[in-house]
């Protein structure tokens, strides 16, 4: 399997490549949270995923944290985040 990384902030590279398109509603959704490692970063996750559950209903969670921010999320990941996940959050935190 091949894994291809995308920076959001710039225009795709290849035309193939579309962002997914958002979820109309986040009611019933599966939210991907990316923990980057750093510290704080899962409570701080944790605090978001809180809200959008008062807020949105969403159905559970995936947490995936991740060794060290300077890494990729590992390749197993990835796939469950994109089989499972409505919508994905990634979290700096410190």
């Amino acid at each position: 399997m091949t894994v291809r990384l995308v920076d959001p902030t710039l225009a795709p590279s290849h035309g193939d490549q579309m962002p997914t398109a958002r979820p109309a509603s986040l009611d019933g959704a599966v939210l991907g949270l990316v923990n980057n490692g750093k510290a704080r970063g899962r409570e701080i996750l944790q605090r978001v995923a809180d809200n959008i559950a008062a807020n949105h209903g969403i159905r559970g969670t995936i947490l995936v944290t991740k060794p060290d921010s300077s890494f990729s999320a590992r390749p197993e990941d990835v796939e469950m985040l994109a089989a499972d996940a409505t919508a994905i959050i990634a979290a700096i935190g410190d």
